[in-house]
């Protein structure tokens, strides 16, 4: 029965051990992925900004706004890459800017990216590899200004087929601290985002990182004369200069940022003898708190299951199956002494039932 036992304990301790092994590595690599389907808004506010609105009236340059930005994020299901156990994704953000005194939109962009579902990179296609994503499934909506259209209405739309590279939407899942190029929206580049150190938001540890982007010409625009100081109606080609600092907090297990904000300005550098600079917006804008509070529940809801994946888990099987293992070696080894040899018999003569009687 010791024998059994100890047996049984060795076999335990084994499947113990393999699973010690198994969920750092293959379990958390099958669950350690964004979901295909996705749906989610944010919204960003700011207060005393500087910023460009162009209503039924013209332009107008208004200073001490309040915005609001509303980020909304959506799977998009209709491309073929979007289907089950694929190892990217599919999303459309579009991002609306309004002055919450008017509701008046002072700006609003929209993009399409396919990105790696583990570490949240937008696909960039390489030589030699074999496609995961199409060309079309990424592209920035731009406004198509070659089209003519009466004075004061707004251009039609149309994408531009742009791959996106950077992190997208998060960061990679066992966020370290390190630098890591994330994917901006102004500049249609990756721009490094520094780590800065550690901080708590709502009792949960989170890692900052801070994005620096450079004084950077982003687009040319064509722009009534008396917005940049010119005699003329409109002047052409004038170009829209943008920096700023984006600081993010990340929790590092989901990789989920669970605060942002944005400190952005942007202005018109007309060419010399041609206007003025003009600055069209300057200003910070900041997750709200319920935004805040909403993805600090969504982070409560998943570390728990990575941490017991990766950390708490491999530990306690690991540390489980191995006292077993010498438990049941000890009791294998001490179950063969404890058997008695057996003792060698007496040699007796042969015993008959009957004796022998003298004939004579």
């Amino acid at each position: 029965m010791r024998r059994v036992f100890s047996l049984i304990l060795l076999g335990l301790g084994v499947f113990a051990i393999a699973i010690a092994v198994l969920l750092p590595t293959f379990v958390y690599a099958k669950l350690a992925k964004v979901p295909l389907d996705q749906s989610s808004t944010s919204v960003l506010e700011g207060s005393n900004i500087q910023v460009l609105a162009v209503t039924s009236k013209g332009a107008e340059l208004r200073k001490g706004a309040t915005l609001a930005a509303t980020a909304k994020v959506q799977a998009n299901f209709e491309p073929a890459e979007m289907k089950a156990g694929t190892d990217v994704a599919v999303w459309l953000l579009a991002v609306q800017v309004v002055d919450v005194k008017d509701n008046t939109i002072v700006s609003a962009s929209k993009r399409q990216v396919c990105f790696d579902r583990r570490t949240a990179e937008g696909y960039v296609p390489k030589d030699g590899e074999e496609l995961k994503c199409q060309a079309k499934s990424s592209f920035v909506t731009k406004l198509d200004e070659s089209v003519k259209v009466p004075e004061g209405a707004k251009p039609p739309e149309k994408n531009v087929e742009r791959a996106q590279p950077g992190l997208q939407f998060k960061f990679p899942f066992g966020t370290e601290q390190k630098t890591y190029p994330v994917y901006d929206d102004n500049t249609g580049t990756a721009v490094p985002a520094e780590f800065k150190g550690t901080e708590e938001i709502n009792g949960v540890e989170v890692y900052k990182f801070v994005q620096n982007i450079g004084d950077t010409q982003i687009a040319t625009k064509t722009v009534p004369g008396s917005l940049i100081g010119s005699s003329e109606d409109s002047v052409k080609d004038v170009p829209l200069f943008y920096k700023g600092t984006i600081t993010m907090w990340v929790e590092p297990v989901t990789g989920v940022q669970v605060k942002q904000s944005q400190q952005q300005h942007q202005e018109l550098r007309p060419a010399i003898g041609s206007g003025e600079t003009t600055v069209v917006f300057d200003g910070t804008l900041t997750f709200d708190q319920k935004t805040v509070n909403g993805l600090i529940d969504q982070v409560n809801a998943n570390k728990g299951k990575l941490d017991f994946i990766t950390t708490v888990g491999p530990i306690a099987f690991g540390a489980g199956g191995g006292v077993m293992l010498l438990l049941g070696l000890f009791l294998l080894l001490t179950s063969r002494k404890a058997v008695p040899e057996p003792e060698p018999a007496e040699r007796t003569g042969p015993q008959h039932g009957l004796t022998r009687k003298s004939l004579f």
